[in-house]
């Protein structure tokens, strides 16, 4: 078994050569070995797992899923990244770094980005293109999750994209997502600091937004903002998903006042203003929760994974 530093060691020449498009000879003289060393480096990476070779041979397919898709739903851009069915990291890096190039075509000068969190919006974020268009702000739409456990990313986000778009400003939500009681949020919505950034994030003309499901495997859950009984209720009124922590139903509404109005952070309804709310997302377990986000038109550009597509597609087809 390889050792941290080595492993890093191995990530390393790995990003050089998959990542980065370097050549071995480029690689051994930045790193000061071999060319046959760094050819050994790079089949150790494939044989320890570190890099995962994964052969696309389904091109008619996409075509043929996007296809279907876009003229099920209202979308003005959809893009759908073939991956494995069998390992989920790499489905999301897969579609990670599909989004990060298509969406980026969405982005314009001036543009107001408004970033909620999560994974694969992490991983996105991280993939994403240098565009020196200089957008005008990057800003946090959402409060955020305080479990370092869980993976919600939040400020690496901000951080991500605000380096990336070359913004002229970046704010991230200075409070938890969800408070005991309506009370406290209202409290808090209304110090002049969380109130500004929340007004920031209201005038955001494009978003990235996540979608999540009411379970225990969710960063809420996890990180305890909400618990079994929260749980229990959310199933009761039918919840099917959240987006940006809203949790919605089938008809797309809030499905549990008493739990928005403790949420902290833009709403379903200014979300669905935005002139462009785009989403990253994977996960064949999501696909009611994006199928009924798609109908209540949640969403205008989406990529997504393709069995999650082909989930969507069943569900729709019943």
């Amino acid at each position: 078994m390889i050792n941290l530093q080595e492993k890093n060691f191995l990530v390393e020449i790995a990003k050089e050569y998959y990542e980065h498009g370097k050549t071995q000879a480029d690689i051994a003289k930045r790193f000061n070995i071999s060319r046959p060393m760094v050819s050994r480096k790079l089949a150790e990476a494939r044989e320890t797992g570190i890099v995962k070779i994964f052969i696309d041979s389904s091109f008619d397919n996409m075509s043929t899923l996007e296809q279907k898709l876009f003229a099920k739903f209202n979308l003005k851009g959809l893009c759908v990244a073939s991956v494995p069915d069998n390992d989920e990291a790499l489905a999301v890096q897969l579609t990670a770094r599909a989004g990060a190039q298509y969406l980026s075509k969405f982005i314009k000068p001036g543009d107001r980005i408004g970033v909620g969190w999560g994974w694969t919006l992490y991983e996105m974020s991280s993939y994403f293109p240098q565009l020196p268009i200089g957008t005008s702000l990057v800003c946090q739409i959402t409060g955020s999750v305080d479990n370092a456990m869980t993976r919600g990313y939040a400020n690496e986000i901000v951080s991500n994209f605000y380096q990336k778009l070359s913004a002229r400003e970046a704010y991230s939500f200075p409070c938890p997502v969800m408070v005991s009681s309506n009370h406290i949020a209202n409290a808090l919505t209304n110090d002049p600091k969380i109130n500004n950034v929340l007004s920031l994030g209201k005038e955001c003309n494009k978003l990235f937004v996540n979608i999540a499901l009411p379970d225990r495997k969710s960063c809420l859950y996890q990180a305890g903002y909400i618990d079994d009984s929260d749980l229990g209720r959310l199933h009761s009124h039918q919840a099917v998903g959240s987006i940006c922590c809203r949790f919605f139903n089938q008809n797309g509404d809030i499905c549990d006042e008493e739990l928005n109005n403790r949420t902290l952070g833009i709403s379903i309804d200014e979300i669905k203003k935005s002139e462009c709310v785009m989403a990253c997302i994977t996960g064949r377990d999501k696909a009611e929760a994006v199928y009924y986000a798609l109908k209540a038109n949640f969403i205008d550009v989406l990529v997504i994974d393709s069995v999650t597509a082909e989930a969507i597609l069943a569900i729709d087809e019943k």
